[in-house]
C-alpha cells in the first residue's frame, strides 16, 4: 500500500471509529448503534475494497491487514500526541532525541510536567531529588555541571547502589574527586554534548531539554514513572554510553 493510500484511510474520522469499533468486536447492529447505517455501509465498503474489513460468518470483522495497519498507525498518533505534548511542555526548547527515539514517544507520553513555581521556584529540583532518594540505581545523561553537583554526590554515593553518568570530558574534570574514585559511580566521557538531559532510576524517568538560545532551562523537568517510560529511559541512556568511553 502506499503511503499517500494509507494516509486517507486514516484521514476519516469514521473510518477509525467503524475500525476501532471492528478492533472491540462489534457487531454491524452494534456499530450502527453510534455510527448512522447509511455512514456505516459506505464506510465499510470503502475498508472492505482497501482490504481492512470484510464480512464473515454473516457479520463484519476486521481482517489481519486491517489489524496491522491499524496498530502501525495507533502508535504513529500517540507518537504525535506525546511530540506535541512535549512542545507545548517546552514551546521555547530544542526538543532534540536520537532519530529512531521518535518513534518512541509514545513511551513517555504519560509525563507530568514539573515546573517552578512562584511560591517554589525550587519545586523541579525538589521533586527530583524526592524521587532519587527512593531509587537504588541511577543512569543518566548530564550535559552541563549542575549547580549543586558537589552535594548531590555527596549524599548519593553512600546511599545508591549504583550510579552511571554519561558526562563530558570537561564536566569530568569538575566532578570531586571524591567521586571519581568512589566504585559506586561509572563515568562515560562523551565527545560531544548531547542535546538533552536525562537521569532513569528504578522508580522514575526524568528529561530536560535546552533553550533554542543555547541555555538549560532549570525551571521544568518532564518526569514519569511507568514502566515502558522508564524503558525508554535507560534505552536512552545506554544510547549514549555505546557513543561514551567508560573511565
Amino acid at each position: 500500500m502506499k503511503i499517500i493510500d494509507f494516509m486517507k484511510i486514516f484521514a476519516s474520522e469514521r473510518r477509525i471509529e467503524v475500525l476501532d469499533a471492528l478492533v472491540r468486536g462489534e457487531s454491524k447492529e452494534e456499530i450502527k448503534e453510534h455510527i448512522p447505517p447509511s455512514t456505516f455501509a459506505f464506510t465499510f465498503n470503502h475498508l472492505k475494497q482497501a482490504g481492512f474489513a470484510d464480512v464473515r460468518g454473516g457479520d463484519v470483522c476486521l481482517t489481519d491487514r486491517g489489524h496491522a495497519y491499524l496498530v502501525i498507525f495507533e502508535t504513529f498518533k500517540d507518537n504525535v500526541n506525546a511530540l506535541e505534548k512535549l512542545f507545548n511542555a517546552f514551546p521555547d526548547h530544542t526538543i532534540a532525541f536520537p532519530d529512531e527515539f521518535f518513534m518512541r514517544l509514545h513511551e513517555i507520553g504519560d509525563f507530568e510536567l514539573i515546573t517552578s513555581e512562584p511560591s517554589n521556584v525550587l519545586k523541579p529540583h525538589q521533586v527530583f531529588f524526592e524521587n532519587i532518594r527512593k531509587s537504588k540505581s541511577i543512569r543518566g545523561i548530564s550535559p552541563l555541571m549542575f549547580p549543586d553537583y558537589v552535594d548531590f554526590f555527596g549524599q548519593m554515593i553512600n546511599s545508591i547502589d549504583t550510579i552511571s553518568l554519561v558526562v563530558t570530558e570537561e564536566i569530568y574534570g569538575r566532578i570531586p574527586s571524591s567521586a571519581r574514585e568512589s566504585e559506586t559511580i561509572n563515568f562515560y566521557i562523551i565527545d560531544e554534548v548531547p542535546p538533552i538531559a536525562a537521569a532513569v532510576t528504578d522508580r522514575f524517568v526524568s528529561l530536560g531539554f535546552f533553550y533554542k538560545s543555547g541555555s538549560y532551562d532549570f525551571t521544568r523537568d518532564a518526569i514519569s514513572t511507568s514502566p515502558r517510560a522508564i524503558a525508554f529511559g535507560n534505552a536512552l541512556i545506554e544510547h549514549y554510553m555505546k557513543q561514551s568511553r567508560k573511565i
